[in-house]
């Protein structure tokens, strides 16, 4: 049997597909490299790979097989560029491939038949140790891609369809070599920690003896692909629903939800709920029946607290009532809201009832009453005179105040002309003119004069009238313990019996059958209790009125009496 020839020994370089997969690899870059990417999602960290899928030789055989093989992997986060240009990973792994090709009469030449024959399925174990540079971006909001390259030291052992080792006939090799892998990896994130990848790898190598004979003008190299699965760790710096807040930390410190960027639905974002002290998974942190977004946005009181301004309302009353939840004095008065609240005053209105007096600062007088003393003057007309708004006559004459400025006397003094009569004496007993202490001219003054009206063309003013608030409560019943109830029986007793022809009490109700039973109810009681007195005419009428007063009365005089 002759001995073979063998062809002479040849350098080895790099199999004929390196430079077509550079181009490829190139072509897919070169776009990727103007993408920009969100700096707000950091890459993760730490990546652990486990890979499988199919393998296939590129040598000197044309007729190789597609089989299979694995890998595990560990990359880990380095760098990123800037610009938001995508980051570098360092990976390193352990490969385990399985290669095949079909024997042909080219193998005889450096294998007896005992060992191959043609047509036989023979393979290679291959087991690269590799470590290599990647360069990440990312292409989708949940997708990554890696490119890179890098070294691989790789044990392999070629055999034959029984498993026995084929040895380089020529000359003993190690089984050993160097080579210079091609990655592209697809990463498909189905959680934080967990995503799909694809990957393929291109591995050319330093030697020509992967099928186990030295055969052409390239060394071996071989091609893997295939599916695999990752598990990144720890959690990586993310923040899906961009709230301000990185998904671990929402997982396991705030117990959130990672993907709502507002977990209890309430207005504010649980970022700004952690900076603000509230509960980002309860809605309304106080209990005050405001939503937390609603307190802060919205009305500007504190989440934190059911009354925010502490005037004794929570803060769901004061916004129901229209007041501020953050001013204990919403109008300004004086009184804090529940305190008007509690008095019956209007806490949105400065002075409730229109009299020129704040409310606070009616102490004695009523911030309900116009005329608190019933005497026909405003309350803030009396204070801005100096007289009482809660006494009906400041100078105690009998004259009330509003019938003295009718008269033009002095409020503030009972005998305003000095003429030792008072005002009222004057007006309703003597009918002498209280501003002028002689009204005859006889040189004798009015309080001591027995005649004081001889000769004199003097007469008082014809009518007077009077308003009442309060005088009716639940229903149309009389209040007699009223004020404004004991003034009326005050007037109608005072009233001088020669000069008052009449007195008209005008009844007034929002309705007309609310001011009849009125004006029924308020004639049965002055008939039994003025029946004994010596009293003018009473005459009662209804009318419809809303208003803030109950009644009026008015003096009719006697214009027929001669002074």
């Amino acid at each position: 049997m002759s001995q073979p020839h063998f062809p002479q020994h040849r350098p080895h370089v790099f199999p004929r597909t390196f430079l077509p997969a550079v181009f490829i690899l190139l072509c897919i870059t070169a776009p990727a490299l103007h993408a920009q990417e969100d700096l707000s999602i950091t890459p993760r960290e730490w990546i652990l790979s486990m890979q499988g899928g199919t393998t296939k030789l590129l040598d000197d055989f044309s007729d190789t097989r597609f089989s299979i093989g694995g890998a595990l992997t560990l990359r880990r986060h380095i760098l990123d560029f800037r610009g938001g240009r995508g980051s570098l990973y360092a990976m390193t792994g352990i490969g385990f491939y399985d290669l095949q090709w079909r024997a042909d009469g080219t193998m005889l030449r450096y294998f007896d038949t005992s060992r191959v024959r043609i047509g036989d399925i023979n393979r290679t174990f291959a087991m690269p140790l590799y470590a290599q540079a990647l360069w990440r971006t990312r292409i989708g909001p949940q997708a990554e891609l890696f490119l890179g390259g890098g070294l691989e030291l790789t044990y392999y052992s070629p055999m034959n369809k029984n498993g026995d080792a084929l040895p380089r006939p020529q000359e003993a090799y190690g089984k050993w070599t160097v080579g210079v892998p091609l990655t592209a990896m697809f990463d498909y994130m189905l959680t934080d920690h967990f995503s799909i990848t694809l990957h393929t790898s291109l591995h050319p190598t330093f030697t020509d003896y992967l099928d186990g004979m030295e055969y052409g003008e390239w060394a071996d190299t071989y091609l893997t692909a295939g599916l695999g699965f990752t598990y990144a760790f720890p959690e990586p710096d993310k923040d899906s629903d961009y709230d301000g807040l990185l998904n671990r930390d929402e997982r396991l410190q705030t117990r959130t939800d990672p993907y709502n960027a507002d977990t209890d639905g309430d207005g504010l974002r649980d970022d700004e709920e952690i900076a603000a002290g509230t509960s980002p998974l309860f809605p309304d942190t106080d209990s005050d029946g405001l939503r937390d977004g609603d307190e802060v946005h919205r009305w500007g009181s504190n989440p934190l607290k059911k009354d925010s301004d502490d005037d004794g309302l929570d803060d769901m009353q004061e916004t129901v009532i229209g007041s501020n939840p953050t001013r204990t004095d919403t109008d300004s008065d004086g009184l804090n809201d529940s305190v008007e609240l509690a008095h019956g005053t209007d806490p949105l209105r400065h002075d409730t009832d229109g009299d020129g007096i704040p409310d606070g600062a009616e102490t004695r007088s009523s911030p309900l009453m116009a005329d608190t003393d019933g005497d026909g003057l405003a309350d803030g007309e009396e204070s801005s005179m100096g007289l009482r708004p809660y006494d009906e006559d400041f100078d105690a004459d009998g004259l009330y105040d509003e019938a003295e400025l009718r008269f033009n006397t002095d409020p503030k003094k009972p005998d305003t002309d000095n003429d030792r009569a008072t005002d009222y004496s004057e007006i309703f007993g003597l009918m002498t003119d209280p501003r002028n202490p002689d009204t005859d001219g006889d040189g004798i003054p009015d309080g001591r004069d027995p005649t004081p009206l001889r000769g004199s063309t003097y007469n008082p003013t014809e009518t007077m009238s009077w308003v009442f608030t309060e005088l009716f409560g639940r229903g149309s019943a009389v209040q007699e313990n009223a004020k404004s109830f004991i003034q009326m029986l005050h007037l109608i007793r005072s009233a001088p019996r020669q000069q008052i022809f009449e007195i008209e009490i005008q009844v007034f109700g929002r309705n007309m059958t609310e001011a009849r039973e009125r004006r029924g109810e308020l004639e049965r009681f002055l008939r039994k209790l003025t029946g004994s007195w010596d009293v003018p005419i009473i005459t009662l009428f209804e009318d419809v009125q809303d208003t803030y007063y109950d009644a009026r009365l008015k003096y009719i005089w006697n214009t027929g009496l001669r002074r």
